[in-house]
């Protein structure tokens, strides 16, 4: 049976991104490279097909266009990063690429949408990983604060809702405790340092923030993995209390209740990784929570207890294995669980444990490898498994509406095909098609099915 649901006046309905991922290097002077550059510079060989970010999409040169194209389809929300080292050279801010995020600005708000900015997603710039280890240097918070301030002196006038951060413990742990990413290192204490640096950071840019710009809300955007337990055996609970712990609420709690959880304490202590801190940072913590919280949400994790002693350094896997759930539905070009119905376990967990503090699905999409062979005889590609995700997603922060929850939109990853780390264009997510030859635009047939759910105003799930 269908349910459908209206979509409210207000709710965001639109598309993230992030600026290495669209604009790469295109326009950049010497001395702006970010962590993106400096991760392919020294591993290209890690990079599918060895491409990395040096066009990326090229939205530097398409934003006009690109902007007008998600307008005409109906949305109302776009969600863009601020390129922290193209923006400030050195202390100054640059002044080409001042006017050029402010044109960005304008010609989204000249389409009658709305403009909501993230000031780092893992944009940090290079110098400061080569010169001070990056987020594991108390010194790079400065630095941050430096840059947050000129951004927002810059363009607080023309847009309200700012991120501090958007999925803050993602090049942390792929760097730190995977080995995946730019540093390539298993350290867990400079990974922790890392973290808390970052929560520490998000405190004092909300403090940054109300002090000098009170017109505007200052929140962080958390990648997002609901943590399920394989059964009610105390055990598999255990195992899903202390992954949830380190996966989710190290970060949840800092930024919603300004509280780091006093077991993230006993137990890095207990493995020898604490982190270090400073006599006030806790209450700076505690008097800083956000003001709106992101959810970038893409996969569960399932967990059940260690069968098996956990050996190598600290992470958390020291808690738990993994579980495959018997009616699991996979992406297997990506290698994660697809599960619409955790939107609306968010929703409902952030009404009951945190004050039903105001939310809202800040990434959400599907990314699947060879596209082409999905393509019709008119030459587009016909993506009905990324209309039947959204669909689904997009109906549980629906109901989560209806519920009494406090989420306010639905952005999808992404408007374009878009590089990603080591994937680079391996796998697409986007609405629109991306021609890496012609770098032409071709919409696929999620994006007009979109634009017929935004005309309609409603949205009909099965």
């Amino acid at each position: 049976m269908k349910k459908t649901y209206e979509i409210p006046n207000h709710f965001m309905i639109g598309t993230s991104s992030s600026a290495w991922q669209i604009e790469g290097c295109a326009g950049k002077k010497p001395g702006q490279e970010s962590w993106a550059e400096l991760f392919y510079q020294t591993n290209p060989h890690r990079w599918y097909d060895e491409r990395g970010p040096q066009k990326a999409s090229d939205f530097y040169h398409h934003y006009k266009d690109d902007i007008a194209t998600m307008a005409k389809f109906g949305m109302n929300t776009f969600r863009f990063t601020i390129q922290w080292p193209r923006f400030m050279q050195g202390n100054e801010v640059d002044p080409d690429e001042s006017a050029y995020y402010q044109d960005v600005i304008n010609t989204i708000k000249a389409h009658g949408m709305k403009p909501i900015i993230s000031l780092e997603h893992w944009e940090i710039p290079a110098k400061l990983f080569k010169e001070q280890d990056g987020w594991v240097s108390r010194k790079t918070i400065d630095a941050y604060l430096h840059y947050v301030d000129r951004a927002l002196h810059a363009f607080h006038d023309d847009v309200d809702t700012w991120f501090a951060f958007t999925e803050p413990n993602i090049p942390i742990d792929n760097g730190y405790i995977k080995k995946i990413w730019y540093p390539f290192v298993h350290d867990p204490q400079r990974a922790y340092q890392a973290h808390f640096h970052k929560i520490l950071a998000t405190a004092k840019a909300v403090a940054l923030a109300h002090q000098k710009y009170p017109n505007i809300t200052m929140g962080a955007m958390v990648h997002m993995t609901p943590i399920y337990a394989a059964s009610n055996d105390i055990r598999d609970v255990q195992a899903a209390y202390y992954t949830d712990l380190f996966e989710v609420r190290l970060y949840l709690d800092a930024y919603l209740k300004g509280e780091i959880p006093s077991e993230i304490f006993t137990e890095l202590k207990k493995y020898n990784c604490l982190f270090a801190y400073g006599p006030n940072d806790l209450e700076i913590i505690h008097e800083n929570p956000v003001d709106l919280l992101g959810i970038d949400y893409y996969f569960p994790i399932r967990v059940q207890a260690r069968n098996t002693p956990y050996e190598g350094p600290f992470c958390s896997k020291v808690y738990y294995e993994d579980y495959v759930w018997p009616e699991r539905e996979y992406n297997a070009n990506r290698g994660w669980e697809i599960y619409p119905k955790a939107i609306l376990d968010v929703g409902r967990r952030i009404q009951k444990d945190y004050g039903n503090k105001p939310w809202f699905v800040s990434e959400n999409g599907i990314g699947i490898e060879g596209e082409d062979r999905y393509r019709n005889d008119k030459g587009y590609i016909d993506d009905d498994y990324r209309i039947d995700f959204i669909q689904r997603h997009l109906g549980y922060a629906l109901q989560a509406k209806e519920e009494g929850c406090n989420v306010h939109g639905y952005l999808i990853w992404s408007f374009i095909d878009n590089l990603s780390a080591i994937n680079a264009f391996k796998n697409r997510y986007g609405l629109l098609e991306l021609d890496l030859n012609t770098y032409q635009r071709i919409p696929k047939k999620s994006l007009h099915w979109l634009q017929n759910v935004m005309q309609k105003g409603e949205l009909s799930v099965e």
